[in-house]
């Protein structure tokens, strides 16, 4: 999973966070208003896929050690979750 946020991150697909094109006009909701702050997270970092983090662009978060860090995707998150040591030690 992992590999493949990075595939994304680099742009070589669409963006984790980007919702499909497909979706009819009578399926779209309105866009849902990010309340993450930036200022609230240990980074402006997605330390599993290595994507930089800007305003609107959390999608999710966890806690670890007293810390809140975000992710582009809840699949970023998940990944960091099963070894958070790991991750945040990735160069």
């Amino acid at each position: 999973m992992k590999y493949l946020c990075l595939i994304l991150a680099l742009g070589l697909f669409s963006a984790c966070n980007q919702k499909p094109a497909e979706a009819s006009k009578t399926e779209q909701k309105p866009a849902a208003t990010n309340k993450i702050e930036l200022s609230t997270l240990a980074s402006n970092k997605d330390y599993v896929c290595g994507m930089t983090l800007e305003a609107g662009g959390v999608n999710d978060t966890a806690s670890y050690n007293g810390k809140t860090y975000g992710f582009c995707s809840t699949e970023c998150k998940t990944e960091f979750l099963k070894d958070p040591e790991s991750a945040l030690n990735k160069k």
